[in-house]
């Protein structure tokens, strides 16, 4: 059993980018007492999928897109959203919860293939602005497990070394290019699931997400090829391996970009002779990330 699924993969996303933040080691801009500037992170999604919670967008002040020094909400925010082909505006209400703030949007305001502008102002900052669209969704076909194999581990007699491949045909929608791949699996007796991550080969192009699951670029498949993936999982007691899961998120390039970029930085970091990799901000006058996604979830249960 790897790392338990959150019910807000959009809040773990966040955490993760302020994670590696904190840690950042390469600075973006040399210039010193820089003016703050505001700091927008949302990834629109409509799809309730997963249970997850409304989408939500982070403001908050920062002096640049490694700046993990504070983040508080300025005062005053204004934050409006206009839907495009609609010409459609509504202002977000701020919340709190956890000790942190965050605005929410109304049920049903996000969908599939419509576009949405995002504006924030507050007093003493410059407003910032920036565009994004929740994509039509691709979809996974011909989902198998394969190859499995369970063997008592050779370090601890209560667990259970898990080895397995997945299979699968990504049925592209139109013209989309970019996906993130989430697996998480379910087991026996527990309520929740459980994100696992497969073991990349080096004749795999796709990147490692920083986090959980991988990126894919479709100019990196190969076409009529499905694509494999080996897992390693473990498992104690009753809670036998039930169910896997594979999310494909069908992402917009912002998306791609953004998330593409705190990886390779995570890479480089590790390598003292490696060029700084700057992160993506798609964020005019300002910060930070908008971008969507929409989710397509197949399952399969363990053969017998």
């Amino acid at each position: 059993m790897k790392g338990q699924l959150p019910t807000n993969l959009i809040l773990l996303v966040l955490s993760s980018m302020l994670i590696i933040s904190g840690c950042e080691t390469t600075l973006e801009f040399p210039e010193q007492n820089l003016a703050p500037k505001l700091t927008i992170i949302s990834h629109l999604t409509s799809t309730d999928t997963l249970g997850w919670e409304t989408p939500r967008v982070f403001v908050y002040a920062s002096q640049s897109p490694s700046d993990s020094s504070t983040f508080v909400t300025p005062a005053n925010l204004d934050v409006e959203v206009t839907e495009l082909e609609t010409d459609y505006s509504i202002r977000l209400d701020l919340s709190n919860e956890g000790g942190e703030s965050f605005f929410n949007f109304p049920k049903d305001f996000l969908k599939e293939g419509f576009s949405y502008t995002i504006s924030a102002f507050a007093p003493g900052f410059e407003s910032v602005r920036a565009t994004t669209r929740i994509p039509r969704p691709s979809t996974i076909s011909n989902l198998n497990i394969l190859d499995i194999s369970i063997e008592p581990s050779t370090k601890n007699e209560f667990k259970n070394i898990v080895r397995y491949t997945l299979v699968f045909d990504i049925e592209h929608f139109e013209s989309n290019q970019y996906y993130h791949l989430v697996f998480y699996n379910e087991y026996d007796s527990l309520n929740n699931k459980f994100l696992v991550d497969p073991e990349l080969s080096d004749d795999q192009p796709f990147l490692r997400h920083y986090d959980f699951g991988i990126l894919i670029d479709k100019e990196d498949l190969s076409p009529g090829e499905p694509l494999t993936f080996h897992f390693v999982d473990w498992v104690v007691g009753n809670h036998d391996l039930k169910k896997v899961y594979v999310e494909l998120r069908t992402i917009t390039q912002e998306y791609y970009k953004y998330h593409s970029s705190l990886a390779r930085q995570l890479i480089v970091r590790q390598d003292p002779f490696a060029e700084p990799v700057t992160i993506y901000n798609n964020i005019e006058g300002g910060y930070g990330n908008f971008s969507g996604f929409s989710p397509d979830v197949s399952s399969s249960d363990l053969p017998d």
